[in-house]
């Protein structure tokens, strides 16, 4: 399995593409902004992408959505808590006007396995960050969206933003698996289970 990550958009939102270097089949995980170069960069490579997977719905993070979906085909993924923000953005003030990027192809639920590109993504339900917050686990990897970052996590004072409820998902979820379980949050640089369950302040 091959991650590319890529920085996108004004708040430096990290979207990922997961590649199957076999088949050259891959997965868009948050396609946040910059749709255009996200689609350069799998048109270079030569990626079939089979599915575009969304942590949540910020704008900052579907913003590229129409471009890698119109020029993919691939079907769109997100939670049901999120999944009106596909059509009526509420958070349309980090980005500019509302978009309508039309309505996902899955909703998926926590437990959920999505298979794409020849790898399983299984659905943490994370909320707290959002009501429809998940979290994508792939083998020891987990794309984490906006619940936990490096020595930090997701901020609560958003509509549909608790405190206590991302604690709690990521007290759940999230801290349970192995200590050298790599996270790929949604902003900033990549960590681990253990160092969180060590350093995070929040988190102790």
């Amino acid at each position: 399995m091959k991650i590319k990550q890529m920085e996108v958009g004004p708040i430096m939102t990290n979207c990922y593409i997961v590649e199957n270097e076999e088949t050259k089949h891959g997965v868009v995980i948050d396609p946040g902004d910059d749709g255009d170069r996200i689609v350069d960069l799998l048109h270079g490579d030569g990626i079939t992408v089979d599915a575009i997977l969304l942590t949540h719905g910020h704008a900052d993070h579907i913003s590229g959505l129409k471009e890698v979906r119109e020029a993919t085909h691939a079907k769109v993924c997100i939670a049901a808590g999120d999944a009106d923000r596909l059509t009526h953005c509420t958070s349309a003030f980090f980005l500019g006007p509302a978009k309508d990027f039309g309505p996902a192809d899955v909703i998926y639920k926590d437990g959920d396995k999505v298979q794409a590109a020849g790898y399983t993504f299984e659905v943490l339900a994370t909320p707290g960050h959002t009501p429809g917050g998940v979290c994508l686990k792939c083998g020891d990897v987990v794309f984490c969206g906006d619940t936990v970052f490096a020595e930090s996590i997701g901020r609560t004072d958003l509509p549909g933003g608790s405190y206590d409820e991302l604690l709690r998902s990521i007290h759940e979820k999230i801290l349970p698996l192995d200590d050298d379980v790599t996270l790929l949050p949604g902003h900033g640089p990549a960590t681990t289970v253990g160092w969180e369950r060590r350093r995070n302040p929040f988190l102790q």
